[in-house]
Protein backbone atom coordinates (compact mmCIF):
# COMPACT_ATOMS: atom_id res chain seq x y z
CA UNK A 1 0.00 0.00 0.00
CA UNK A 2 2.77 2.45 0.77
CA UNK A 3 3.91 2.31 -3.00
CA UNK A 4 1.02 3.01 -3.94
CA UNK A 5 0.46 5.97 -1.89
CA UNK A 6 3.94 7.02 -3.18
CA UNK A 7 3.71 6.84 -6.46
CA UNK A 8 0.21 8.23 -6.29
CA UNK A 9 1.76 11.50 -4.66
CA UNK A 10 4.27 11.73 -7.35
CA UNK A 11 1.79 12.89 -9.42
CA UNK A 12 0.26 15.34 -7.40
CA UNK A 13 1.05 18.59 -8.79
CA UNK A 14 4.14 20.62 -6.93
CA UNK A 15 5.15 16.89 -5.55
CA UNK A 16 8.03 15.19 -6.23
CA UNK A 17 9.32 11.36 -5.23
CA UNK A 18 12.70 10.88 -4.70
CA UNK A 19 13.86 7.19 -3.80
CA UNK A 20 16.93 6.03 -2.24
CA UNK A 21 18.51 2.44 -1.42
CA UNK A 22 17.21 3.29 2.42
CA UNK A 23 14.38 6.20 2.39
CA UNK A 24 11.69 7.39 -0.28
CA UNK A 25 11.28 11.23 0.02
CA UNK A 26 7.87 13.48 -1.17
CA UNK A 27 9.15 17.03 -2.12
CA UNK A 28 6.87 19.86 -2.22
CA UNK A 29 7.99 23.10 -3.73
CA UNK A 30 5.40 25.68 -4.21
CA UNK A 31 5.52 29.27 -4.67
CA UNK A 32 4.30 29.72 -0.84
CA UNK A 33 6.45 27.47 0.69
CA UNK A 34 8.36 24.05 0.41
CA UNK A 35 8.03 20.60 2.25
CA UNK A 36 9.68 16.70 3.17
CA UNK A 37 8.28 14.48 3.87
CA UNK A 38 10.95 11.42 4.33
CA UNK A 39 9.71 7.68 4.69
CA UNK A 40 11.15 4.37 6.01
CA UNK A 41 9.63 1.28 5.84
CA UNK A 42 10.40 -0.85 8.78
CA UNK A 43 8.70 -3.96 8.33
CA UNK A 44 6.42 -5.57 5.40
CA UNK A 45 2.99 -3.65 5.87
CA UNK A 46 4.89 -0.74 8.25
CA UNK A 47 6.44 2.79 6.97
CA UNK A 48 6.77 5.65 9.57
CA UNK A 49 7.29 9.07 7.75
CA UNK A 50 9.36 12.08 9.22
CA UNK A 51 7.51 15.36 7.88
CA UNK A 52 8.80 19.02 7.99
CA UNK A 53 6.46 21.23 6.27
CA UNK A 54 6.94 25.69 5.81
CA UNK A 55 3.63 26.08 3.54
CA UNK A 56 0.31 26.32 3.99
CA UNK A 57 -0.84 23.54 1.77
CA UNK A 58 -0.23 20.06 1.08
CA UNK A 59 -1.82 18.24 -1.74
CA UNK A 60 -3.06 15.09 -1.99
CA UNK A 61 -3.94 12.54 -4.78
CA UNK A 62 -7.74 11.55 -5.26
CA UNK A 63 -6.30 8.00 -5.33
CA UNK A 64 -4.81 7.92 -1.90
CA UNK A 65 -8.06 9.01 -0.56
CA UNK A 66 -9.44 5.20 -1.29
CA UNK A 67 -6.52 3.87 0.43
CA UNK A 68 -7.41 3.50 4.28
CA UNK A 69 -4.27 2.52 6.03
CA UNK A 70 -4.46 2.63 9.89
CA UNK A 71 -2.21 5.94 10.79
CA UNK A 72 -0.90 7.33 13.81
CA UNK A 73 0.05 10.82 13.63
CA UNK A 74 2.12 12.92 15.80
CA UNK A 75 2.81 16.70 16.16
CA UNK A 76 6.41 17.97 16.99
CA UNK A 77 5.62 21.74 16.36
CA UNK A 78 3.25 23.59 14.71
CA UNK A 79 -0.31 22.91 13.57
CA UNK A 80 -2.16 20.14 11.19
CA UNK A 81 -5.52 20.46 9.88
CA UNK A 82 -7.52 16.99 10.12
CA UNK A 83 -10.63 16.49 8.25
CA UNK A 84 -12.96 13.98 9.78
CA UNK A 85 -15.20 11.39 8.42
CA UNK A 86 -18.59 13.22 9.68
CA UNK A 87 -17.22 16.75 7.80
CA UNK A 88 -15.88 18.66 10.56
CA UNK A 89 -12.40 19.04 11.46
CA UNK A 90 -9.94 19.25 13.91
CA UNK A 91 -6.93 20.52 14.55
CA UNK A 92 -3.38 18.13 15.94
CA UNK A 93 -1.00 20.96 17.85
CA UNK A 94 2.16 20.21 19.71
CA UNK A 95 2.45 17.36 21.29
CA UNK A 96 -0.86 15.87 20.13
CA UNK A 97 -0.91 12.31 18.53
CA UNK A 98 -4.06 10.82 16.39
CA UNK A 99 -4.72 7.07 15.72
CA UNK A 100 -7.02 7.20 12.60
CA UNK A 101 -8.39 5.83 9.61
CA UNK A 102 -7.56 7.71 6.28
CA UNK A 103 -10.03 10.18 5.26
CA UNK A 104 -11.05 11.44 1.89
CA UNK A 105 -8.95 14.28 2.64
CA UNK A 106 -8.02 16.87 -0.69
CA UNK A 107 -5.08 18.15 0.54
CA UNK A 108 -3.35 18.82 4.15
CA UNK A 109 -3.83 22.10 5.63
CA UNK A 110 -0.69 23.89 7.97
CA UNK A 111 -2.54 27.13 9.52
CA UNK A 112 0.56 28.46 11.12
CA UNK A 113 2.11 27.18 7.48
CA UNK A 114 4.90 25.78 9.77
CA UNK A 115 4.57 22.06 10.68
CA UNK A 116 6.93 19.00 11.94
CA UNK A 117 5.73 15.65 12.79
CA UNK A 118 5.66 11.95 12.80
CA UNK A 119 3.47 9.59 10.29
CA UNK A 120 2.80 6.24 10.83
CA UNK A 121 1.53 4.15 8.27
CA UNK A 122 0.16 0.45 9.02
CA UNK A 123 -1.27 -1.94 6.50
CA UNK A 124 -2.33 -4.15 8.81
CA UNK A 125 -3.22 -7.10 6.64
CA UNK A 126 0.80 -7.11 5.05
CA UNK A 127 1.53 -6.58 8.26
CA UNK A 128 -0.05 -9.34 10.15
CA UNK A 129 1.10 -11.93 7.12
CA UNK A 130 4.67 -10.99 6.95
CA UNK A 131 5.51 -10.42 10.54
CA UNK A 132 2.62 -12.27 12.66
CA UNK A 133 5.00 -13.94 14.95
CA UNK A 134 7.34 -10.88 15.50
CA UNK A 135 4.35 -9.01 16.49
CA UNK A 136 2.94 -12.31 18.91
CA UNK A 137 6.38 -12.23 20.59
CA UNK A 138 6.37 -8.96 21.51
CA UNK A 139 2.14 -9.57 22.61
CA UNK A 140 1.11 -6.76 20.08
CA UNK A 141 -2.05 -6.85 19.17
CA UNK A 142 -2.59 -4.47 16.22
CA UNK A 143 -6.78 -5.84 15.42
CA UNK A 144 -7.03 -4.68 19.09
CA UNK A 145 -5.04 -1.48 18.87
CA UNK A 146 -7.33 -0.18 16.17
CA UNK A 147 -10.88 -1.70 17.38
CA UNK A 148 -9.39 0.21 20.91
CA UNK A 149 -8.87 3.54 19.44
CA UNK A 150 -10.72 3.39 15.83
CA UNK A 151 -14.15 1.61 16.73
CA UNK A 152 -16.80 2.65 14.51
CA UNK A 153 -13.97 4.63 12.41
CA UNK A 154 -13.84 7.70 14.73
CA UNK A 155 -10.73 9.43 15.09
CA UNK A 156 -8.93 9.14 18.28
CA UNK A 157 -6.73 12.42 19.21
CA UNK A 158 -4.95 13.69 22.79
CA UNK A 159 -2.05 14.98 24.23
CA UNK A 160 0.78 12.75 24.84
CA UNK A 161 1.26 11.57 28.44
CA UNK A 162 4.95 11.97 28.91
CA UNK A 163 5.93 7.96 28.29
CA UNK A 164 4.20 9.02 24.90
CA UNK A 165 6.22 11.85 24.00
CA UNK A 166 9.66 10.52 25.22
CA UNK A 167 8.94 7.75 22.79
CA UNK A 168 7.69 10.00 20.27
CA UNK A 169 10.98 12.25 20.80
CA UNK A 170 13.17 9.07 20.96
CA UNK A 171 11.79 8.76 17.54
CA UNK A 172 12.09 12.24 16.17
CA UNK A 173 15.50 12.42 17.20
CA UNK A 174 16.49 9.92 14.47
CA UNK A 175 15.06 12.05 11.88
CA UNK A 176 17.83 13.27 10.75
CA UNK A 177 20.55 10.61 11.26
CA UNK A 178 18.13 7.45 11.05
CA UNK A 179 19.30 4.20 12.47
CA UNK A 180 16.87 1.25 11.18
CA UNK A 181 17.48 -0.77 14.34
CA UNK A 182 16.22 2.09 16.73
CA UNK A 183 13.31 3.38 14.46
CA UNK A 184 12.05 -0.53 14.71
CA UNK A 185 12.81 -1.09 18.52
CA UNK A 186 11.20 2.38 19.50
CA UNK A 187 8.04 1.68 16.72
CA UNK A 188 7.54 -1.80 18.86
CA UNK A 189 7.90 0.49 22.17
CA UNK A 190 5.43 2.89 20.80
CA UNK A 191 3.08 0.13 20.19
CA UNK A 192 2.97 -1.49 23.10
CA UNK A 193 2.29 1.46 25.05
CA UNK A 194 -0.37 1.86 23.38
CA UNK A 195 -1.63 -0.99 23.65
CA UNK A 196 -1.00 -1.42 27.78
CA UNK A 197 -1.65 2.01 28.84
CA UNK A 198 -5.21 3.49 30.17
CA UNK A 199 -6.94 4.94 27.52
CA UNK A 200 -7.93 8.34 28.18
CA UNK A 201 -10.94 9.82 26.90
CA UNK A 202 -10.27 11.25 23.43
CA UNK A 203 -10.49 14.84 23.76
CA UNK A 204 -14.19 16.14 23.17
CA UNK A 205 -13.40 19.80 22.75
CA UNK A 206 -12.29 21.53 19.40
CA UNK A 207 -14.30 19.75 16.48
CA UNK A 208 -14.85 22.53 13.93
CA UNK A 209 -17.74 22.50 11.47
CA UNK A 210 -16.26 23.38 7.66
CA UNK A 211 -18.82 26.91 7.95
CA UNK A 212 -16.60 27.65 11.31
CA UNK A 213 -13.24 26.91 10.11
CA UNK A 214 -14.42 29.11 6.51
CA UNK A 215 -15.49 31.62 8.82
CA UNK A 216 -11.84 31.86 11.14
CA UNK A 217 -10.00 31.52 7.56
CA UNK A 218 -11.68 34.12 5.83
CA UNK A 219 -10.97 36.52 8.93
CA UNK A 220 -7.22 35.58 8.48
CA UNK A 221 -7.30 36.79 4.94
CA UNK A 222 -9.45 39.57 5.34
CA UNK A 223 -7.24 40.82 8.65
CA UNK A 224 -3.79 40.60 6.39
CA UNK A 225 -4.59 41.52 3.15
CA UNK A 226 -3.83 45.00 3.80
CA UNK A 227 -1.51 45.59 7.35
CA UNK A 228 -1.86 49.40 7.43
CA UNK A 229 -5.75 48.43 8.01
CA UNK A 230 -7.10 48.28 11.46
CA UNK A 231 -10.52 46.45 11.52
CA UNK A 232 -12.49 45.59 14.19
CA UNK A 233 -13.18 42.21 15.43
CA UNK A 234 -16.48 43.08 15.94
CA UNK A 235 -17.19 44.48 12.56
CA UNK A 236 -16.02 40.79 10.53
CA UNK A 237 -18.13 39.10 13.00
CA UNK A 238 -20.83 41.17 12.19
CA UNK A 239 -19.82 40.65 8.46
CA UNK A 240 -20.12 36.93 9.07
CA UNK A 241 -23.41 36.79 11.40
CA UNK A 242 -21.53 35.53 14.26
CA UNK A 243 -21.11 36.96 17.66
CA UNK A 244 -17.36 38.72 18.62
CA UNK A 245 -16.56 36.22 20.67
CA UNK A 246 -17.78 33.09 18.58
CA UNK A 247 -15.14 34.50 16.28
CA UNK A 248 -12.71 34.86 18.52
CA UNK A 249 -13.09 31.14 19.68
CA UNK A 250 -13.56 29.69 15.74
CA UNK A 251 -10.11 31.49 15.30
CA UNK A 252 -8.62 30.49 18.29
CA UNK A 253 -9.44 26.97 17.16
CA UNK A 254 -7.96 26.97 13.61
CA UNK A 255 -4.74 29.15 14.59
CA UNK A 256 -4.35 27.89 18.20
CA UNK A 257 -3.54 31.92 18.81
CA UNK A 258 -6.17 35.13 19.65
CA UNK A 259 -6.60 37.09 16.64
CA UNK A 260 -4.29 39.98 18.51
CA UNK A 261 -1.12 37.85 19.07
CA UNK A 262 -1.65 36.17 15.56
CA UNK A 263 -2.16 39.48 13.40
CA UNK A 264 0.83 41.02 15.86
CA UNK A 265 3.07 38.29 14.32
CA UNK A 266 1.66 38.60 11.17
CA UNK A 267 3.00 42.05 11.03
CA UNK A 268 6.27 41.54 12.46
CA UNK A 269 6.83 38.73 9.90
CA UNK A 270 6.07 41.11 7.29
CA UNK A 271 8.07 43.85 8.50
CA UNK A 272 11.11 41.54 8.78
CA UNK A 273 10.69 40.41 5.44
CA UNK A 274 10.69 44.30 4.25
CA UNK A 275 13.84 44.44 6.46
CA UNK A 276 15.89 41.78 4.88
CA UNK A 277 14.55 41.88 1.36
CA UNK A 278 13.99 45.97 0.49
CA UNK A 279 15.71 48.96 1.46
CA UNK A 280 12.57 51.35 2.18
CA UNK A 281 13.09 53.08 5.26
CA UNK A 282 12.26 51.89 8.57
CA UNK A 283 9.47 54.89 9.23
CA UNK A 284 8.02 53.33 5.90
CA UNK A 285 8.00 49.87 6.91
CA UNK A 286 6.36 50.54 10.07
CA UNK A 287 3.72 52.25 8.34
CA UNK A 288 3.34 49.47 5.93
CA UNK A 289 2.64 47.34 8.65
CA UNK A 290 0.32 48.87 10.62
CA UNK A 291 2.53 50.99 13.55
CA UNK A 292 2.17 54.76 12.62
CA UNK A 293 4.25 55.36 15.85
CA UNK A 294 8.12 53.99 14.66
CA UNK A 295 9.12 53.94 18.87
CA UNK A 296 6.35 51.77 19.48
CA UNK A 297 6.74 49.31 16.39
CA UNK A 298 10.39 49.13 17.07
CA UNK A 299 9.70 47.88 20.56
CA UNK A 300 6.97 45.46 19.50
CA UNK A 301 10.02 43.81 16.72
CA UNK A 302 12.16 43.93 19.48
CA UNK A 303 10.41 41.81 21.72
CA UNK A 304 9.42 39.61 18.72
CA UNK A 305 13.40 39.25 17.17
CA UNK A 306 15.25 40.44 20.09
CA UNK A 307 16.90 42.92 17.70
CA UNK A 308 15.85 46.40 16.73
CA UNK A 309 14.62 46.87 13.26
CA UNK A 310 18.26 48.53 12.14
CA UNK A 311 20.03 46.09 14.18
CA UNK A 312 18.03 43.08 12.23
CA UNK A 313 18.85 44.63 9.15
CA UNK A 314 22.21 44.97 9.47
CA UNK A 315 22.41 41.25 10.41
CA UNK A 316 21.13 39.99 7.57
CA UNK A 317 22.68 42.38 5.24
CA UNK A 318 25.71 40.65 6.51
CA UNK A 319 24.56 37.29 6.65
CA UNK A 320 23.93 38.43 2.65
CA UNK A 321 27.57 39.33 1.57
Amino acid sequence: MIYSILENSDTVSDVTLKNSPNSSTLLLDRADGKGRMTFHTLFPGLTLAFIFVNAPVWPESDENSNLKPLLINYCVSGRSELLLDDGSYIYLKENDFCVSEQTAQKEYIFPTKQYQGIKIYFDLSLLLQSCGELLKSFSLDLPTLEKSYCGNHKTYINEADSELENIFQKLWRLSERPSAFHLQIYTLELLHRLLNMEIRPPKTCGFYTETQVEIAKRAAQILSDDLRQHIPVRQIAERFSVSETSLKNYFRGVYGQNISTWLREIRMNEAARLLSDTKRPITEISEQVGYSNQGKFAAVFKKQFGFSPLEYRRSKNLENR
